[in-house]
């Protein structure tokens, strides 16, 4: 993202480049685009309006400098701020639930595999075939694909 100064303000949907600047004078620079509550998906770059964060740079623009009193945070500085391209970030939420399924199935190999080594001893020999549940799981997972 350009770092030139710009008089475009920041709302819903903006582009933004901000760096944070601690109370040592320390910085660290983030780049996100603000959405609602449930778009937001701060890992993938998408911020909630509702933070603290999003609740004090919207209506701001680039070039300003904005106090933020959060942990040893003193001031956020905006660098850039491109408007919203009207694409939606909704597929975030997508993403996630891919990967909560995605996680959930990789759960239920590690379970069975610990139950088979665990019943050895109290129930007898029980073998947990992994390939079967990686295939389900690729299955699972095309499906998913396949339905967006």
């Amino acid at each position: 993202m350009d770092t030139q100064s710009s008089s475009q303000k920041i709302y819903l949907n903006s582009r933004v480049l901000v760096e944070l600047v601690d109370t040592s004078g320390q910085s660290e620079r983030g780049e996100f685009m603000l959405v609602t509550t449930e778009q937001a998906d701060f890992k993938s770059g998408l911020l909630d309006e509702n933070t603290p964060l999003g609740r004090t740079l919207l209506g701001h623009h680039a070039g300003e400098v904005v106090p933020y009193r959060m942990g040893d945070l003193k001031e956020v500085r905006i660098l850039a701020v491109q408007a919203g391209d009207g694409s939606d970030p909704s597929d975030a939420a997508t993403k996630r639930r891919a990967d909560v399924q995605k996680a959930a199935a990789q759960s239920e190999i590690t379970s069975q595999m610990i139950f088979s080594t665990a019943s050895g001893s109290k129930w007898g020999e029980y073998d947990v075939d992994v390939d079967k549940l990686l295939n389900d799981q690729n299955k699972d997972e095309k499906n998913d694909q396949d339905k967006t």
